[in-house]
């Protein structure tokens, strides 16, 4: 008997029902969750799996899959062939300054590049001890946020609040300020057109060299906006594996939350609180889970992540925003109330915080930080004495003043981003006093001349202090320049 040579074994079933973008399949006993089969050219992800008792009086097994694509090519009776692998996607160099689709494909030409290297999209987040310590600051030029909620290499900041507060503005602004960064914007379930303008402004800032738009459109099937995170998360950990440090933007889960409900609808999985299934914890927690910082064993890279959630009427505690929370190393929340009265960015100070904190801060702004915090915490309860008309001290009423000052300071329009070092500076000069006599609708044309000045005239402070790295060695050079700037303003 001759021995048969070159032959394999495969799984082949067929499609028994088609409910799009839902294919029922039959004849598959060893096929995985998660696993991509075959049908024709077309390609489906395996969800869910039934025990069903059918007319032949026997149990059979049924595996459920979600078409990558339209099934309108699938009809009933068509083979469907098992792959053995779990979802892959291209990654490489290549994708930077390009907008692409959750399976790697060039949205504006509508072809895949051509990269040798695949990834798969599901995978294990580092391990305990492969982490290191989130220390190194990743600047964003919003001075509330660097100044009060400091983002650390490595650490999930929830960003959340209602529609139309300034979440998107926020994160854009965050990128923009990048410059030793890879940046990578997810769009989920978002309109083209807004996509593309977004786009237009990172051409426009020159941060396009290094940044990545993963974006699956509000018209685009259910299944490529549910992979659109993974895929971008996918293509971070190529980044910091070689040895680069990442920012991830996810705009926004709250979608992507609503689109896994719609999905575990159309399979029939049960719902629980609020329609969503069980899982919707394990959803995201596995997803953020994957950022972090390596240790420097393992290279010392770090992946960022600033996921967006939407709110609604300013509740904090509903389902989606809580679970976040709980997964995420602080949240800014961005209030409705604080963007109508132009305190833009509208950043509650109240219910925001960073985890990380001050250990993920420059040592210059560190320095002043804490007195800032100290002014903002009493200014709450000196308004209420003020607006009575209550007698308070001179202290007190200084105080009050400053943080007036500091409010003011706060406000930032967009894309008007200051560095680190004007920030040290000028709260240093509040803290100390010198903008004490200013009336505080003039305090923003002051701040913008002050910054002006010292680019202009005084830059060799901003060098020391970055030489230094602390104000106190440069403490004097600082406070002569100050007192010159305000003989002259």
């Amino acid at each position: 008997m001759k021995r048969l040579k070159n032959v394999s074994l495969k799984e082949i079933g067929q499609v028994v029902e088609i409910s799009p973008p839902v294919i029922k399949i039959e004849g598959l006993p060893g096929v995985k969750s998660g696993e991509v089969v075959l049908v024709g050219k077309e390609k489906a992800i395996i969800f869910k799996f039934t025990r069903e008792f059918t007319t032949t009086l026997f149990y059979q097994d049924f595996a459920y899959g979600l078409c990558l694509e339209s099934p309108k090519n699938i009809k009933t009776g068509d083979k469907v062939e098992r792959t053995g692998e779990l979802l892959k996607i291209p990654v490489g160099e290549k994708f930077l300054s390009r907008v692409i689709d959750p399976l790697g494909r060039d949205i504006e030409t509508g072809k895949e590049l051509k990269v040798k290297e695949t990834s798969e999209i599901e995978k294990l987040p580092p391990q305990i001890i492969e982490r290191g310590l989130v220390r190194e600051a990743l600047e964003t030029g919003i001075k509330v946020i660097d100044a009060l909620f400091p983002i650390g290499r490595g650490q999930r900041e929830l960003i959340l609040g209602d529609r139309k507060t300034g979440k998107t503005s926020l994160v854009v602004d965050a990128i923009l300020n990048q410059k030793d960064v890879i940046s990578i914007y997810c769009s989920i379930g978002q309109r083209k057109s807004e996509v593309l303008q977004l786009d237009n402004i990172f051409r426009k800032f020159g941060v396009k060299k290094q940044l990545v738009i993963v974006s699956a459109f509000s018209s685009d099937p259910p299944v490529l906006q549910y992979l659109a995170p993974f895929s971008a998360m996918t293509l971070a950990e190529f980044f910091r594996d070689q040895g680069k440090d990442v920012l991830v933007v996810f705009d926004d889960l709250t979608k992507h939350a609503k689109v896994w409900r719609q999905i575990c609808l159309l399979l029939e999985i049960p719902p629980g609180r609020e329609a969503y299934p069980g899982d919707i914890f394990y959803l995201h927690a596995r997803l953020l889970e994957r950022a972090g910082k390596l240790s420097d064993d393992k290279g010392g890279s770090s992946i960022t992540a600033l996921p967006i959630c939407e709110t609604k009427e300013g509740d904090i505690t509903e389902y989606i925003p809580t679970n976040l929370i709980s997964i995420t190393d602080g949240q800014i929340y961005l209030e409705t109330d604080l963007f109508q009265k132009a305190q833009i960015p509208a950043v509650n100070i109240g219910l925001s915080v960073s985890r990380i904190g001050a250990f993920a801060q420059r040592k210059y702004l560190r320095e002043v930080t804490g007195g800032l915090k100290l002014l903002l915490s009493q200014h709450k309860e000196l308004k209420k004495l003020v607006q009575l008309e209550t007698e308070v001290s001179k202290a007190a009423q200084r105080a009050y003043k400053r943080a007036e000052i500091l409010l003011e300071i706060f406000k930032q329009e967009k894309h008007k981003l200051v560095d680190s070092l004007d920030q040290s500076i000028i709260y240093f000069a509040i803290l100390n006093g010198f903008f004490d006599d200013i009336n505080p609708e003039k305090v923003r044309e002051i701040e913008t001349k002050f910054y002006r000045f010292l680019d202009d005239i005084h830059k060799e402070v901003k060098l020391d202090l970055k030489k230094f790295g602390w104000i106190k060695p440069v403490k004097e050079e600082i406070k002569k320049v100050i007192i010159e700037f305000r003989n002259i303003y």
